[in-house]
């Protein structure tokens, strides 16, 4: 990938925490279409007609001066951004795209790169309950098809410690939709944007300490000035004492807590055990994993205000599966993360080359 000087800002100027950090020794490439990933091929790739709009919305946001996550803008300033896209709601490249994303991460140059992650328009937005869902289901979907075998033994959400990994990196994920009327630092464009952000992107290069309290206070100002709401009250910082990373990934556009169960299912182990193991015949073909064969749809819902409360459809669908695997007697073990009595199974994988389940909220049935 050959990668040209980065264009500059002009004259706009905005107070930067990091602004004596040096820049990669390394400039990545000004034009953006060159940064875009789809599943391992980086740049020289043929974009929907949809992406130039939702990608010029994005970056007039980010590149406000006032713009309160100056890290993002940061980030768009100096071409430190890759991209990619999802055309309707198919995940199928999307495993494939953040395995190259995290390869490029774990070079210096591209060390504090972050991905944005842009998802075609509906033609009618969905309530944000849908785009909660969505969200929820592809992260799953993520987390259960990663190849990198830690991901069994990572702590579970409830941890302090814990955020959101693939393919060995941390990061931070922020998901932005059409459905933040209020937080408009979270409306990024006509379609939902997920922006993964590497834990090295919030730490400074001389230093190699965490950014400041400071400078995450001066966020949360800009938030006060820039959203027509205050800062979301589970609003955090990773390792502080009772800070969860879960509960600030996807925000309820008022100031309503999220529920104290997450969400996300953990993956503890996967487990694929050989005929002999099993006694099977070796001539018998082992069965398809079963967990992403269980259809889950996204219900209409009408239209709403701010929940309160994380409710999935998708306990009684870990119940079929696990039923369906003992009869096949082999497949994937994906078990609940936190083994607290509080918690409950709250989410279920898909298989790769569809878009990812749902954990919906409209069942009546309290879940993690």
């Amino acid at each position: 990938m050959q990668l040209d000087p980065p264009d500059t800002l002009g004259s706009t100027r905005f107070t930067d925490p990091i602004e004596s950090s040096p820049a990669p020794k390394r400039v990545t490439a000004s034009d953006w279409r060159s940064r875009v990933i789809l599943g391992d091929q980086v740049g020289g790739i043929e974009l929907p007609d949809w992406l130039e709009t939702s990608y010029k919305t994005l970056r007039t946001q980010v590149m406000h001066p006032e713009y309160p996550c100056f890290f993002g803008t940061i980030a768009e300033r100096r071409c430190e951004m890759f991209y990619s896209f999802v055309n309707g709601k198919d995940n199928a490249t999307l495993p494939a795209t953040m395995l190259t994303f995290t390869r490029l991460a774990s070079q210096p140059e591209f060390r504090r790169n972050n991905i944005a992650i842009f998802y075609e328009p509906d033609a009618t937005p969905l309530t944000h309950t849908e785009y909660h869902d969505l969200f929820w289901g592809t992260l799953q979907h993520l987390h259960n098809v990663d190849p990198d075998p830690e991901a069994d033994h990572q702590v579970p959400p409830s941890h302090e410690d814990w955020e959101f990994g693939y393919g060995g990196l941390q990061m931070f994920v922020v998901c932005a939709c059409p459905s933040f009327s209020q937080r408009h630092s979270r409306n990024l464009g006509p379609g939902m944007v997920l922006l993964f952000q590497p834990r090295a992107v919030f730490v400074d290069t001389i230093t190699n300490k965490v950014i400041g309290r400071q400078a995450r206070e001066q966020v949360r100002e800009r938030l006060r000035k820039w959203d027509a709401v205050g800062p979301h009250p589970d609003l955090g910082f990773y390792g502080d004492p009772g800070n969860l990373e879960w509960k600030q990934y996807f925000l309820e556009d008022a100031n309503i807590a999220a529920a104290d169960q997450c969400p996300f299912l953990k993956r503890m182990r996967r487990v694929t055990e050989d005929a002999t193991a099993l006694s099977v015949p070796a001539d018998t073909q082992p069965p398809t994993p079963m967990l992403g064969k269980i259809p889950v749809h996204l219900k209409p819902h009408p239209t709403e205000g701010p929940s309160i409360s994380h409710v999935a459809h998708v306990g009684h669908a870990g119940h079929l599966s696990r039923q369906m695997h003992a009869e096949a007697g082999h497949g994937r073990l994906i078990e609940q993360g936190d083994a607290s009595p509080r918690e409950m199974p709250s989410g279920h994988s898909q298989h790769s080359g569809s878009h990812a389940p749902a954990p919906s909220r409209n069942d009546g049935e309290h879940l993690e």
